[in-house]
């Protein structure tokens, strides 16, 4: 019997927020309240370098990721929690599927929380590899190859439902038999039927 799949992505749609923009002012704080001078200078370079568009996007998230990436001070579970009111009702959710997923773009040290806390069964992140390279964060076909590849290890082959509320999705719409929309401005359902997407849009 073929099992079912939900596919959910976080920023925007799972939570209205880019979470990854809360949890910089996170880090920024908890680093002003423990009087972490050597991390806050560092910190601030690196977004300097971020706001004079010297370094990509990418290059910051990674950044970031290695500066933080041995220090225990960094209450997650807190960040996690401090989220709450900014999480999006999503029905389909509180419906049956064999495999719930969390697929996302977000760094793996909060998201995997967040996939435990919201009952999913597997949570596809951005993980912080050895060295850098600018596709190593978890979206667009990086994302679709993560979820896929683990789909097609238990034998399935398409996704029942995905919610999204970017374009940036488009590769897993495609894998997808319906597409749920959050918040959709007219440049995205624009987007949507210029590339032949079936959608619905969430109530």
């Amino acid at each position: 019997m073929k099992k079912t799949v939900l596919v959910v992505d976080l920023d925007g749609t799972l939570f209205s927020i880019n979470t990854f923009h809360y949890f910089l002012k996170f880090l920024f704080l908890n680093g002003v309240k423990k009087f972490k001078l050597v991390f806050l200078l560092r910190f601030g370079f690196i977004l300097f370098f971020r706001i004079l568009k010297v370094s990509s996007h990418a290059k910051m998230k990674y950044v970031i990721l290695k500066l933080i990436s041995k220090r225990e001070d960094i209450d997650f579970e807190k960040f996690v929690d401090s989220l709450a009111f900014k999480r999006n009702r999503i029905p389909v959710l509180d419906t049956f599927f064999d495999i719930k997923i969390l697929a996302t773009a977000a760094p793996i040290c909060y998201a995997d929380i967040i996939a435990k806390n919201e009952q999913f069964d597997v949570c596809f992140a951005t993980q912080l590899p050895e060295m850098f390279s600018e596709d190593f964060e978890n979206f667009r076909e990086v994302k679709k190859k993560h979820v896929m590849s683990y789909l097609l290890s238990k034998g399935i082959r398409e996704i029942d439902v995905l919610v999204t509320d970017h374009i940036d999705d488009l590769p897993l719409m495609k894998q997808s038999r319906k597409t749920i929309i959050v918040a959709p401005d007219s440049k995205l359902l624009d987007e949507l039927k210029y590339n032949q997407i079936a959608f619905e849009i969430l109530k």
